[in-house]
């Protein structure tokens, strides 16, 4: 426990703070919070399959953390909605016992047919992000789409929530909204994702825990954020934030 708490408290410890920090923010603003953290984790010389436990772990605390916000405020019903979380669940598992079976380069064929999919998708949603939104114009949403998504997300992750939230724009959710649905199926994916993870030993405490608490930080920073958000940014912005996504996952295949 003490080399821990050295750990955490060293430059290394700073520097996963930090990333968990900005990840987060970016994350609960534009559904984006991978292509911080994932690349950045790499970057410092975390291994792959542990750095997807980090990721999925250190999400799925930023996620819970304002879950239980929104709880608190009256503004989320986990009895209403509990549904999609286990089905969240189901398919963040299934996810990461796919990314364990195949292999790095079959995974990342797989992530670029899917941000492609996913870009081509939100190049058509600028039309459904509206700014005001009545609660009797959203449209229903099944459990199929997020289902997938939360494949994708328990076996690579960047991305996902982006899916997800252009998913209930496309439905009609206005912004904050959606954010608050992404962020309670990120949730019940990361949680389902890395309890396999853990459980097949793939994860570093002395990374996750100075990631997670950057990640709770910076996803409450992004909640005080996103009234600020105009709709144009988010029709300008989400499409960019997108094709880097692409543009990294291309050039992962390319080497």
């Amino acid at each position: 426990m003490e080399i821990l708490l050295q750990e955490w408290l060293s430059v290394k410890g700073f520097i996963l703070f930090t990333i968990g920090l900005l990840a987060a923010i970016i994350g609960v603003l534009f559904g984006a919070a991978g292509f911080i953290l994932m690349p950045s984790l790499l970057l410092v010389g975390i291994p792959i399959h542990t750095t997807v436990a980090v990721n999925k772990f250190a999400t799925a605390i930023s996620a819970l953390s304002n879950v239980v916000s929104f709880v608190i405020k009256g503004r989320l019903s986990l009895k209403k909605y509990f549904s999609f979380m286990i089905v969240s669940s189901l398919g963040g598992v299934f996810g990461a016992l796919l990314a364990i079976l195949l292999s790095e380069q079959i995974m990342n064929v797989v992530a670029c047919i899917s941000l492609i999919f996913a870009f081509i998708i939100v190049l058509c949603s600028n039309k459904w992000i509206v700014k005001d939104v009545k609660e009797t114009e959203e449209q229903p949403i099944n459990k199929v789409i997020p289902f997938a998504i939360s494949i994708y997300d328990g076996g690579f992750g960047p991305g996902s929530a982006l899916m997800n939230i252009t998913y209930f724009l496309k439905k009609q959710y206005n912004y904050l909204k959606a954010v608050e649905l992404t962020r309670i199926i990120s949730l019940s994916s990361c949680t389902g994702a890395f309890l396999f993870y853990y459980f097949t030993g793939i994860v570093n405490w002395g990374i996750a825990i100075p990631v997670s608490i950057g990640s709770i930080v910076g996803s409450f920073l992004g909640l005080k954020i996103i009234p600020y958000i105009q709709t144009k940014w988010v029709q300008i912005i989400l499409p960019i934030i997108f094709l880097f996504l692409l543009v990294q996952v291309v050039m992962d295949l390319m080497k």
